[in-house]
C-alpha cells in the first residue's frame, strides 16, 4: 500500500512539473543575451534588477521578485534572490544556479546565503563559492562587514560588503564569505551582528 502511495505521489509530482513546463516561459538551454536568460531562464517573475556582479567566470544578478501567492500563500513581502549566469552574447547565456530565498530577517537588515557549485562531466569542481546578500533596513548602518576567516592570534577578522542603492531601498552583496553578517555605523560602531 505505501508502495502504491508513493508511485501515485511520485507520477502527480511529475506530472506536475510538466504541465508546469508546458505553459510557463521558462526555458533551459542557452539564451542569445543576457536579458534574455533573465527573462526566461528564472523561474520567478524578475521585478527589478538591483545589481550584476562579475566573480570567477560567472555574473551574480542581484534581483526581486513576487513570489506567487498560490505557491507561497503566506509570503507577503518582495523576495530577494542571485541568479547565476555563464557566458557571453556571442557563445550565449546559461543559467547555472538554483533559486531561492530562504533568509533571515530583524529590524535592522536581512540575510540571504546562496551557494554555487559547478562541476564537469567527470566531476572535476569548475565554480565553487557562496553569495552572503540582503537588504538594509536601519538607516542608521552605513557599513556592512561579512566573517572572512580567524587571524593569526584567533580574531575574527571581517571583510566589506560592497552596498547598491536600488529605487530608494539599500542592499548589500559579499562574494565567497560566511554567512557571519554585522552592519555597522558610519563611525564603526556595531549595530546589529548575526550568524555564528
Amino acid at each position: 500500500m505505501r508502495r502504491i502511495k508513493s508511485l501515485i505521489i511520485m507520477a502527480l509530482t511529475l506530472l506536475g512539473i510538466s504541465v508546469w513546463l508546458l505553459f510557463s516561459d521558462y526555458e533551459w538551454g542557452k539564451y542569445d543575451s543576457l536579458q534574455e536568460a533573465i527573462e526566461k531562464g528564472i523561474p520567478y517573475d524578475v521585478e527589478n534588477v538591483i545589481h550584476t556582479h562579475h566573480y570567477d567566470g560567472i555574473t551574480v544578478l542581484l534581483y526581486t521578485t513576487l513570489p506567487d501567492k498560490k505557491d507561497f500563500p503566506f509570503a507577503d513581502y518582495e523576495a530577494l534572490a542571485v541568479a547565476f549566469f555563464k557566458g557571453d552574447d556571442e557563445s550565449g547565456w546559461e543559467n547555472v544556479g538554483v533559486h531561492g530565498w530562504e533568509h533571515y530577517e530583524n529590524d535592522n537588515f536581512t540575510i540571504y546565503d546562496q551557494h554555487l557549485i559547478v562541476d564537469d562531466s567527470e566531476g572535476n569542481n569548475l565554480h565553487k563559492f557562496h553569495v552572503v546578500f540582503g537588504e538594509l533596513t536601519n538607516p542608521k548602518i552605513a557599513k556592512v562587514e561579512t566573517k572572512a576567516s580567524a587571524g593569526s592570534a584567533g580574531l575574527t577578522v571581517f571583510n566589506p560588503a560592497k552596498i547598491v542603492s536600488h529605487k530608494g531601498n539599500r542592499y548589500y552583496l559579499k562574494i565567497g564569505e560566511e554567512t557571519i553578517v554585522r552592519g555597522l555605523s558610519e563611525n564603526g560602531e556595531v549595530i546589529d551582528r548575526q550568524g555564528g
